[in-house]
């Protein structure tokens, strides 16, 4: 698929600065964005499509943060601004009360991604370093263990994401950290 059937990345980063301003969500965007691009590259799939979801997955989470309403007003808004039914959809899916089902690699991705890029942001700003490099699979882990640490993680979402990629956790969240290496100045990380 081309991108040239949808809108481009600088009309994306325009939407998700429209309605999001708090910056650590603005951050959470970027991370995904760069999760969902390795993955695509990983499974052979448009890296521009993965990337547009992963930055757009979340945009209207600020401005309409209750369930029922987010990705929902996201959808209506993104269907508005031109992006094809398969990005409205994939963001959309990400969402479990929203009932719809994970059947394309791409609402998988979006899905395994989400949860897993934003805990290990959160795992790597608790360590003396903010270092991404010094995370590893087994200290991840061990935090989410931990209830009381990110407890607006959903552990079951984390878990059923990578089953649904047909990947060991262990190695997701390897990958994950690989992949948010090069962007780490950009999330307020060290590499």
């Amino acid at each position: 698929m081309s991108t040239m059937l949808w809108p481009g990345r600088e009309q994306a980063w325009q939407l998700l600065n429209r309605y999001t301003k708090n910056p650590s969500l603005i951050k959470h965007a970027l991370a995904v964005e760069a999760v969902m691009q390795a993955l695509a590259e990983r499974y052979g799939e448009d890296p521009d499509l993965y990337a547009r979801v992963g930055l757009l997955h979340d945009f209207d989470y600020e401005a309409f943060p209750e369930i029922g309403e987010h990705t929902i007003q996201g959808g209506r808004i993104l269907t508005e601004e031109g992006f094809p039914d398969i990005i409205v959809e994939a963001i959309k899916s990400h969402v479990n009360e929203n009932g719809i089902p994970r059947d394309t690699l791409l609402k998988r991705a979006i899905y395994a991604a989400d949860e897993l890029t934003g805990f290990i942001v959160a795992a790597t700003l608790v360590r003396p370093n903010k270092s991404l490099s010094e995370l590893t699979p087994k200290s991840v882990i061990k935090k989410l263990k931990d209830k009381s640490f990110a407890k607006g993680v959903n552990r079951n979402d984390v878990y059923q994401g990578a089953e649904g990629l047909g990947i060991d956790l262990d190695e997701l969240i390897q990958f994950i950290i690989n992949a948010l290496i090069p962007h780490a100045e950009t999330l307020g990380l060290n590499p």
